[in-house]
């Protein structure tokens, strides 16, 4: 068995082809190179009505308010709407939902406030579509609502005044899979085009496309079609960026200006900060710095904050998952769904915890919070269990739900707990009872060491960018020897060692498996699963192997 308890499954023998030939494969890609314009925003069947909307609503100067989420992608939607809004001059302002104190998407609170502001036109980001009773009230008080969205269309549509979404059964839209920062995208091209000059127009898209990659990445876009076009350019974007706050957010994040970013740099780096403010503070900390268009005083006192709070994310969420898993290994017999909740556990981190038990023990996991009364919990799931068809089968007990096949949140009252762990413990039992419980790591295939070498990383480097529907390239080693294995980091949290396979040697980096050197050091030949990345290191760079877990070799 691997360290890590994963099932290990290799999507590709067939030696007859090269090993960029099984990459593409396994892809399903026949052109590496994919579409190198962006659609017309104009093909959005709702697109010249908003237009016509917003231009009316700038030669007024009626009030416009921007209604995002408190998620990466409602943020970074948020912030570079209102940056055309503003370069266009509109009389613009914004708002977000507290995740604890207003809960998710435009509720009917805001819409009392905005009538009392006297807000003539709302254009909801990354919301909206699942708002029917919400704008049927601003529509009956005079405010036209502009929705934005990506999520999940409902049978019946809210009447808003205009509706953006992709994936509205009679779009002519050429492509579906936006994020909600995508969409936003799409109007702010649509606005760059009606009223900029055109020497401007391509410079102005291209400064605004590192904000949508954020969102892109952070969501778990789709990484084909209009996605990946937007993730390259946003990435050459971001390595230069104008934005003085996401200089700040790289700042902390300890990138360098000017150095070539990546998926990861921003999958793990940069938008786990902009979330901590929107999961455990106040999401306009984030919004405020993606805001700011100067360095200065403002720009540093708004990512301090920032880094605060995630350095706090990280702790409650190390002390909420140590506590979860402490309850579950001290059964006798691991369940098939695992469910605990404390009073203590921030609402922001559940679905962090929840995420990490799953992908840890192969199996779905609920984390809750518990308000005395009710529970507030989040659901996450591998993808051989469906979390919202177990909620639905237990929906009596539930006070609301909603989500998608391996996410999902949900509350219900204390009287009803005991009923639902229940039912949904039954559910899962007999639904995963032929099921073998272990995360699946899948792995593209088998190389030897001879078959690592620049021309190789060259090859998978044109695959680029990297992420949902076109993983990394991760590949298997057998019967290799580690040596010179040490741990490192400051609490000797991850593991760094040599290996050797034929007459080649390669350095290996494997995080957050520091407490693994025991079995390293005692077994002579390992087999490791690993990916491929340059490392540089005194000016020095070298192709480095960055372990992602590893057995004996039997």
């Amino acid at each position: 068995m691997s360290v890590l308890g994963k099932k290990w499954l290799i999507k590709n023998h067939d030696n007859q082809k090269t090993v960029f030939e099984r990459l593409l494969q396994n892809r399903g890609i026949k052109d590496v190179g994919g579409i190198t314009e962006f659609h017309d925003p104009h093909l959005f069947n709702d697109m010249e009505k908003v237009l016509q909307r917003l231009d009316k609503a700038i030669q007024n100067q009626e009030r416009i308010i921007v209604f995002g989420d408190y998620d990466v992608d409602g943020i970074s939607g948020t912030a570079l709407l209102v940056h055309i809004l503003k370069k266009v001059k509109a009389n613009v302002s914004y708002r977000l939902p507290n995740r604890l104190a207003d809960g998710y998407g435009l509720s009917l609170k805001f819409i009392d406030e905005f009538i009392e502001k006297n807000i003539n036109l709302i254009i909801t980001v990354d919301c909206g579509i699942s708002c029917r009773n919400e704008v049927e009230k601003a529509n009956g008080s005079g405010i036209d609502v502009i929705i934005t969205d990506h999520h999940t269309v409902p049978e019946f549509l809210p009447a808003a005044y205009a509706i953006l979404h992709p994936k509205l059964k009679d779009t002519t839209y050429p492509f579906r899979e936006l994020t909600g920062a995508g969409v936003a995208l799409k109007l702010a091209h649509a606005l760059i085009n009606k009223y900029l000059p055109e020497s401007e127009r391509q410079d102005y898209l291209y400064s605004l496309l590192d904000l949508a990659t954020l969102g892109t990445i952070a969501d778990l876009g789709s990484l084909t079609d209009e996605n990946r076009l937007i993730v390259i350019k946003g990435l050459e974007s971001l390595t230069n960026t104008k934005w003085a706050g996401l200089k700040k957010i790289k700042e902390l994040a300890s990138i360098k200006e000017g150095i070539k970013m990546n998926t990861t740099n921003i999958g793990f780096q940069m938008a786990p900060r902009i979330n901590a403010a929107g999961r455990i503070g106040d999401p306009y900390t984030a919004l405020s710095l993606l805001l700011q268009e100067e360095e200065g005083e403002q720009v540093t006192k708004l990512g301090d904050k920032l880094e605060s709070l995630n350095k706090e994310r990280q702790q409650m969420t190390e002390q909420a998952l140590h506590e979860a898993e402490a309850i579950f290994l001290n059964q006798e017999n691991m369940p098939s769904i695992l469910i605990a909740y404390s009073a203590t556990w921030h609402v922001g981190i559940l679905g962090l915890v929840a995420g990490k038990l799953a992908e840890k023990y192969g199996r779905p996991a609920i984390a809750m919070q518990d308000f005395g009364d009710t529970l507030v919990a989040s659901a996450r799931s591998p993808e051989y269990f469906n979390i919202v068809d177990a909620l639905t089968n237990t929906k009596s007990h539930l006070v609301n739900f909603g989500g998608h096949a391996q996410a999902a949140g949900f509350s219900l009252n204390k009287d009803k707990l005991e009923g639902f762990t229940k039912d949904i413990s039954e559910y899962a039992r007999t639904n995963l009872e032929k099921v073998e419980l272990k995360t699946v790591l899948e792995i593209d295939c088998q190389l030897s060491g001879e078959q690592i070498n620049e021309d190789l990383l060259s090859i998978i480097e044109t695959l680029q960018p990297f992420g949902v529907d076109n993983k990394k390239p991760t590949f298997l080693m057998e019967g290799i020897e580690p040596f010179f294995i040490n741990q490192v980091g400051q609490e000797g949290n991850h593991l760094k060692f040599t290996i050797k396979n034929g007459e080649k040697k390669f350095p290996v980096i494997a995080f957050r498996m520091g407490q693994f050197i025991d079995q390293l050091r005692q077994h002579r030949k390992i087999d490791l699963v690993f990916q491929l990345e340059h490392h540089s290191w005194n000016e020095r760079e070298f192709i480095q192997l960055q372990a992602l877990d590893f057995k004996p070799n039997e």
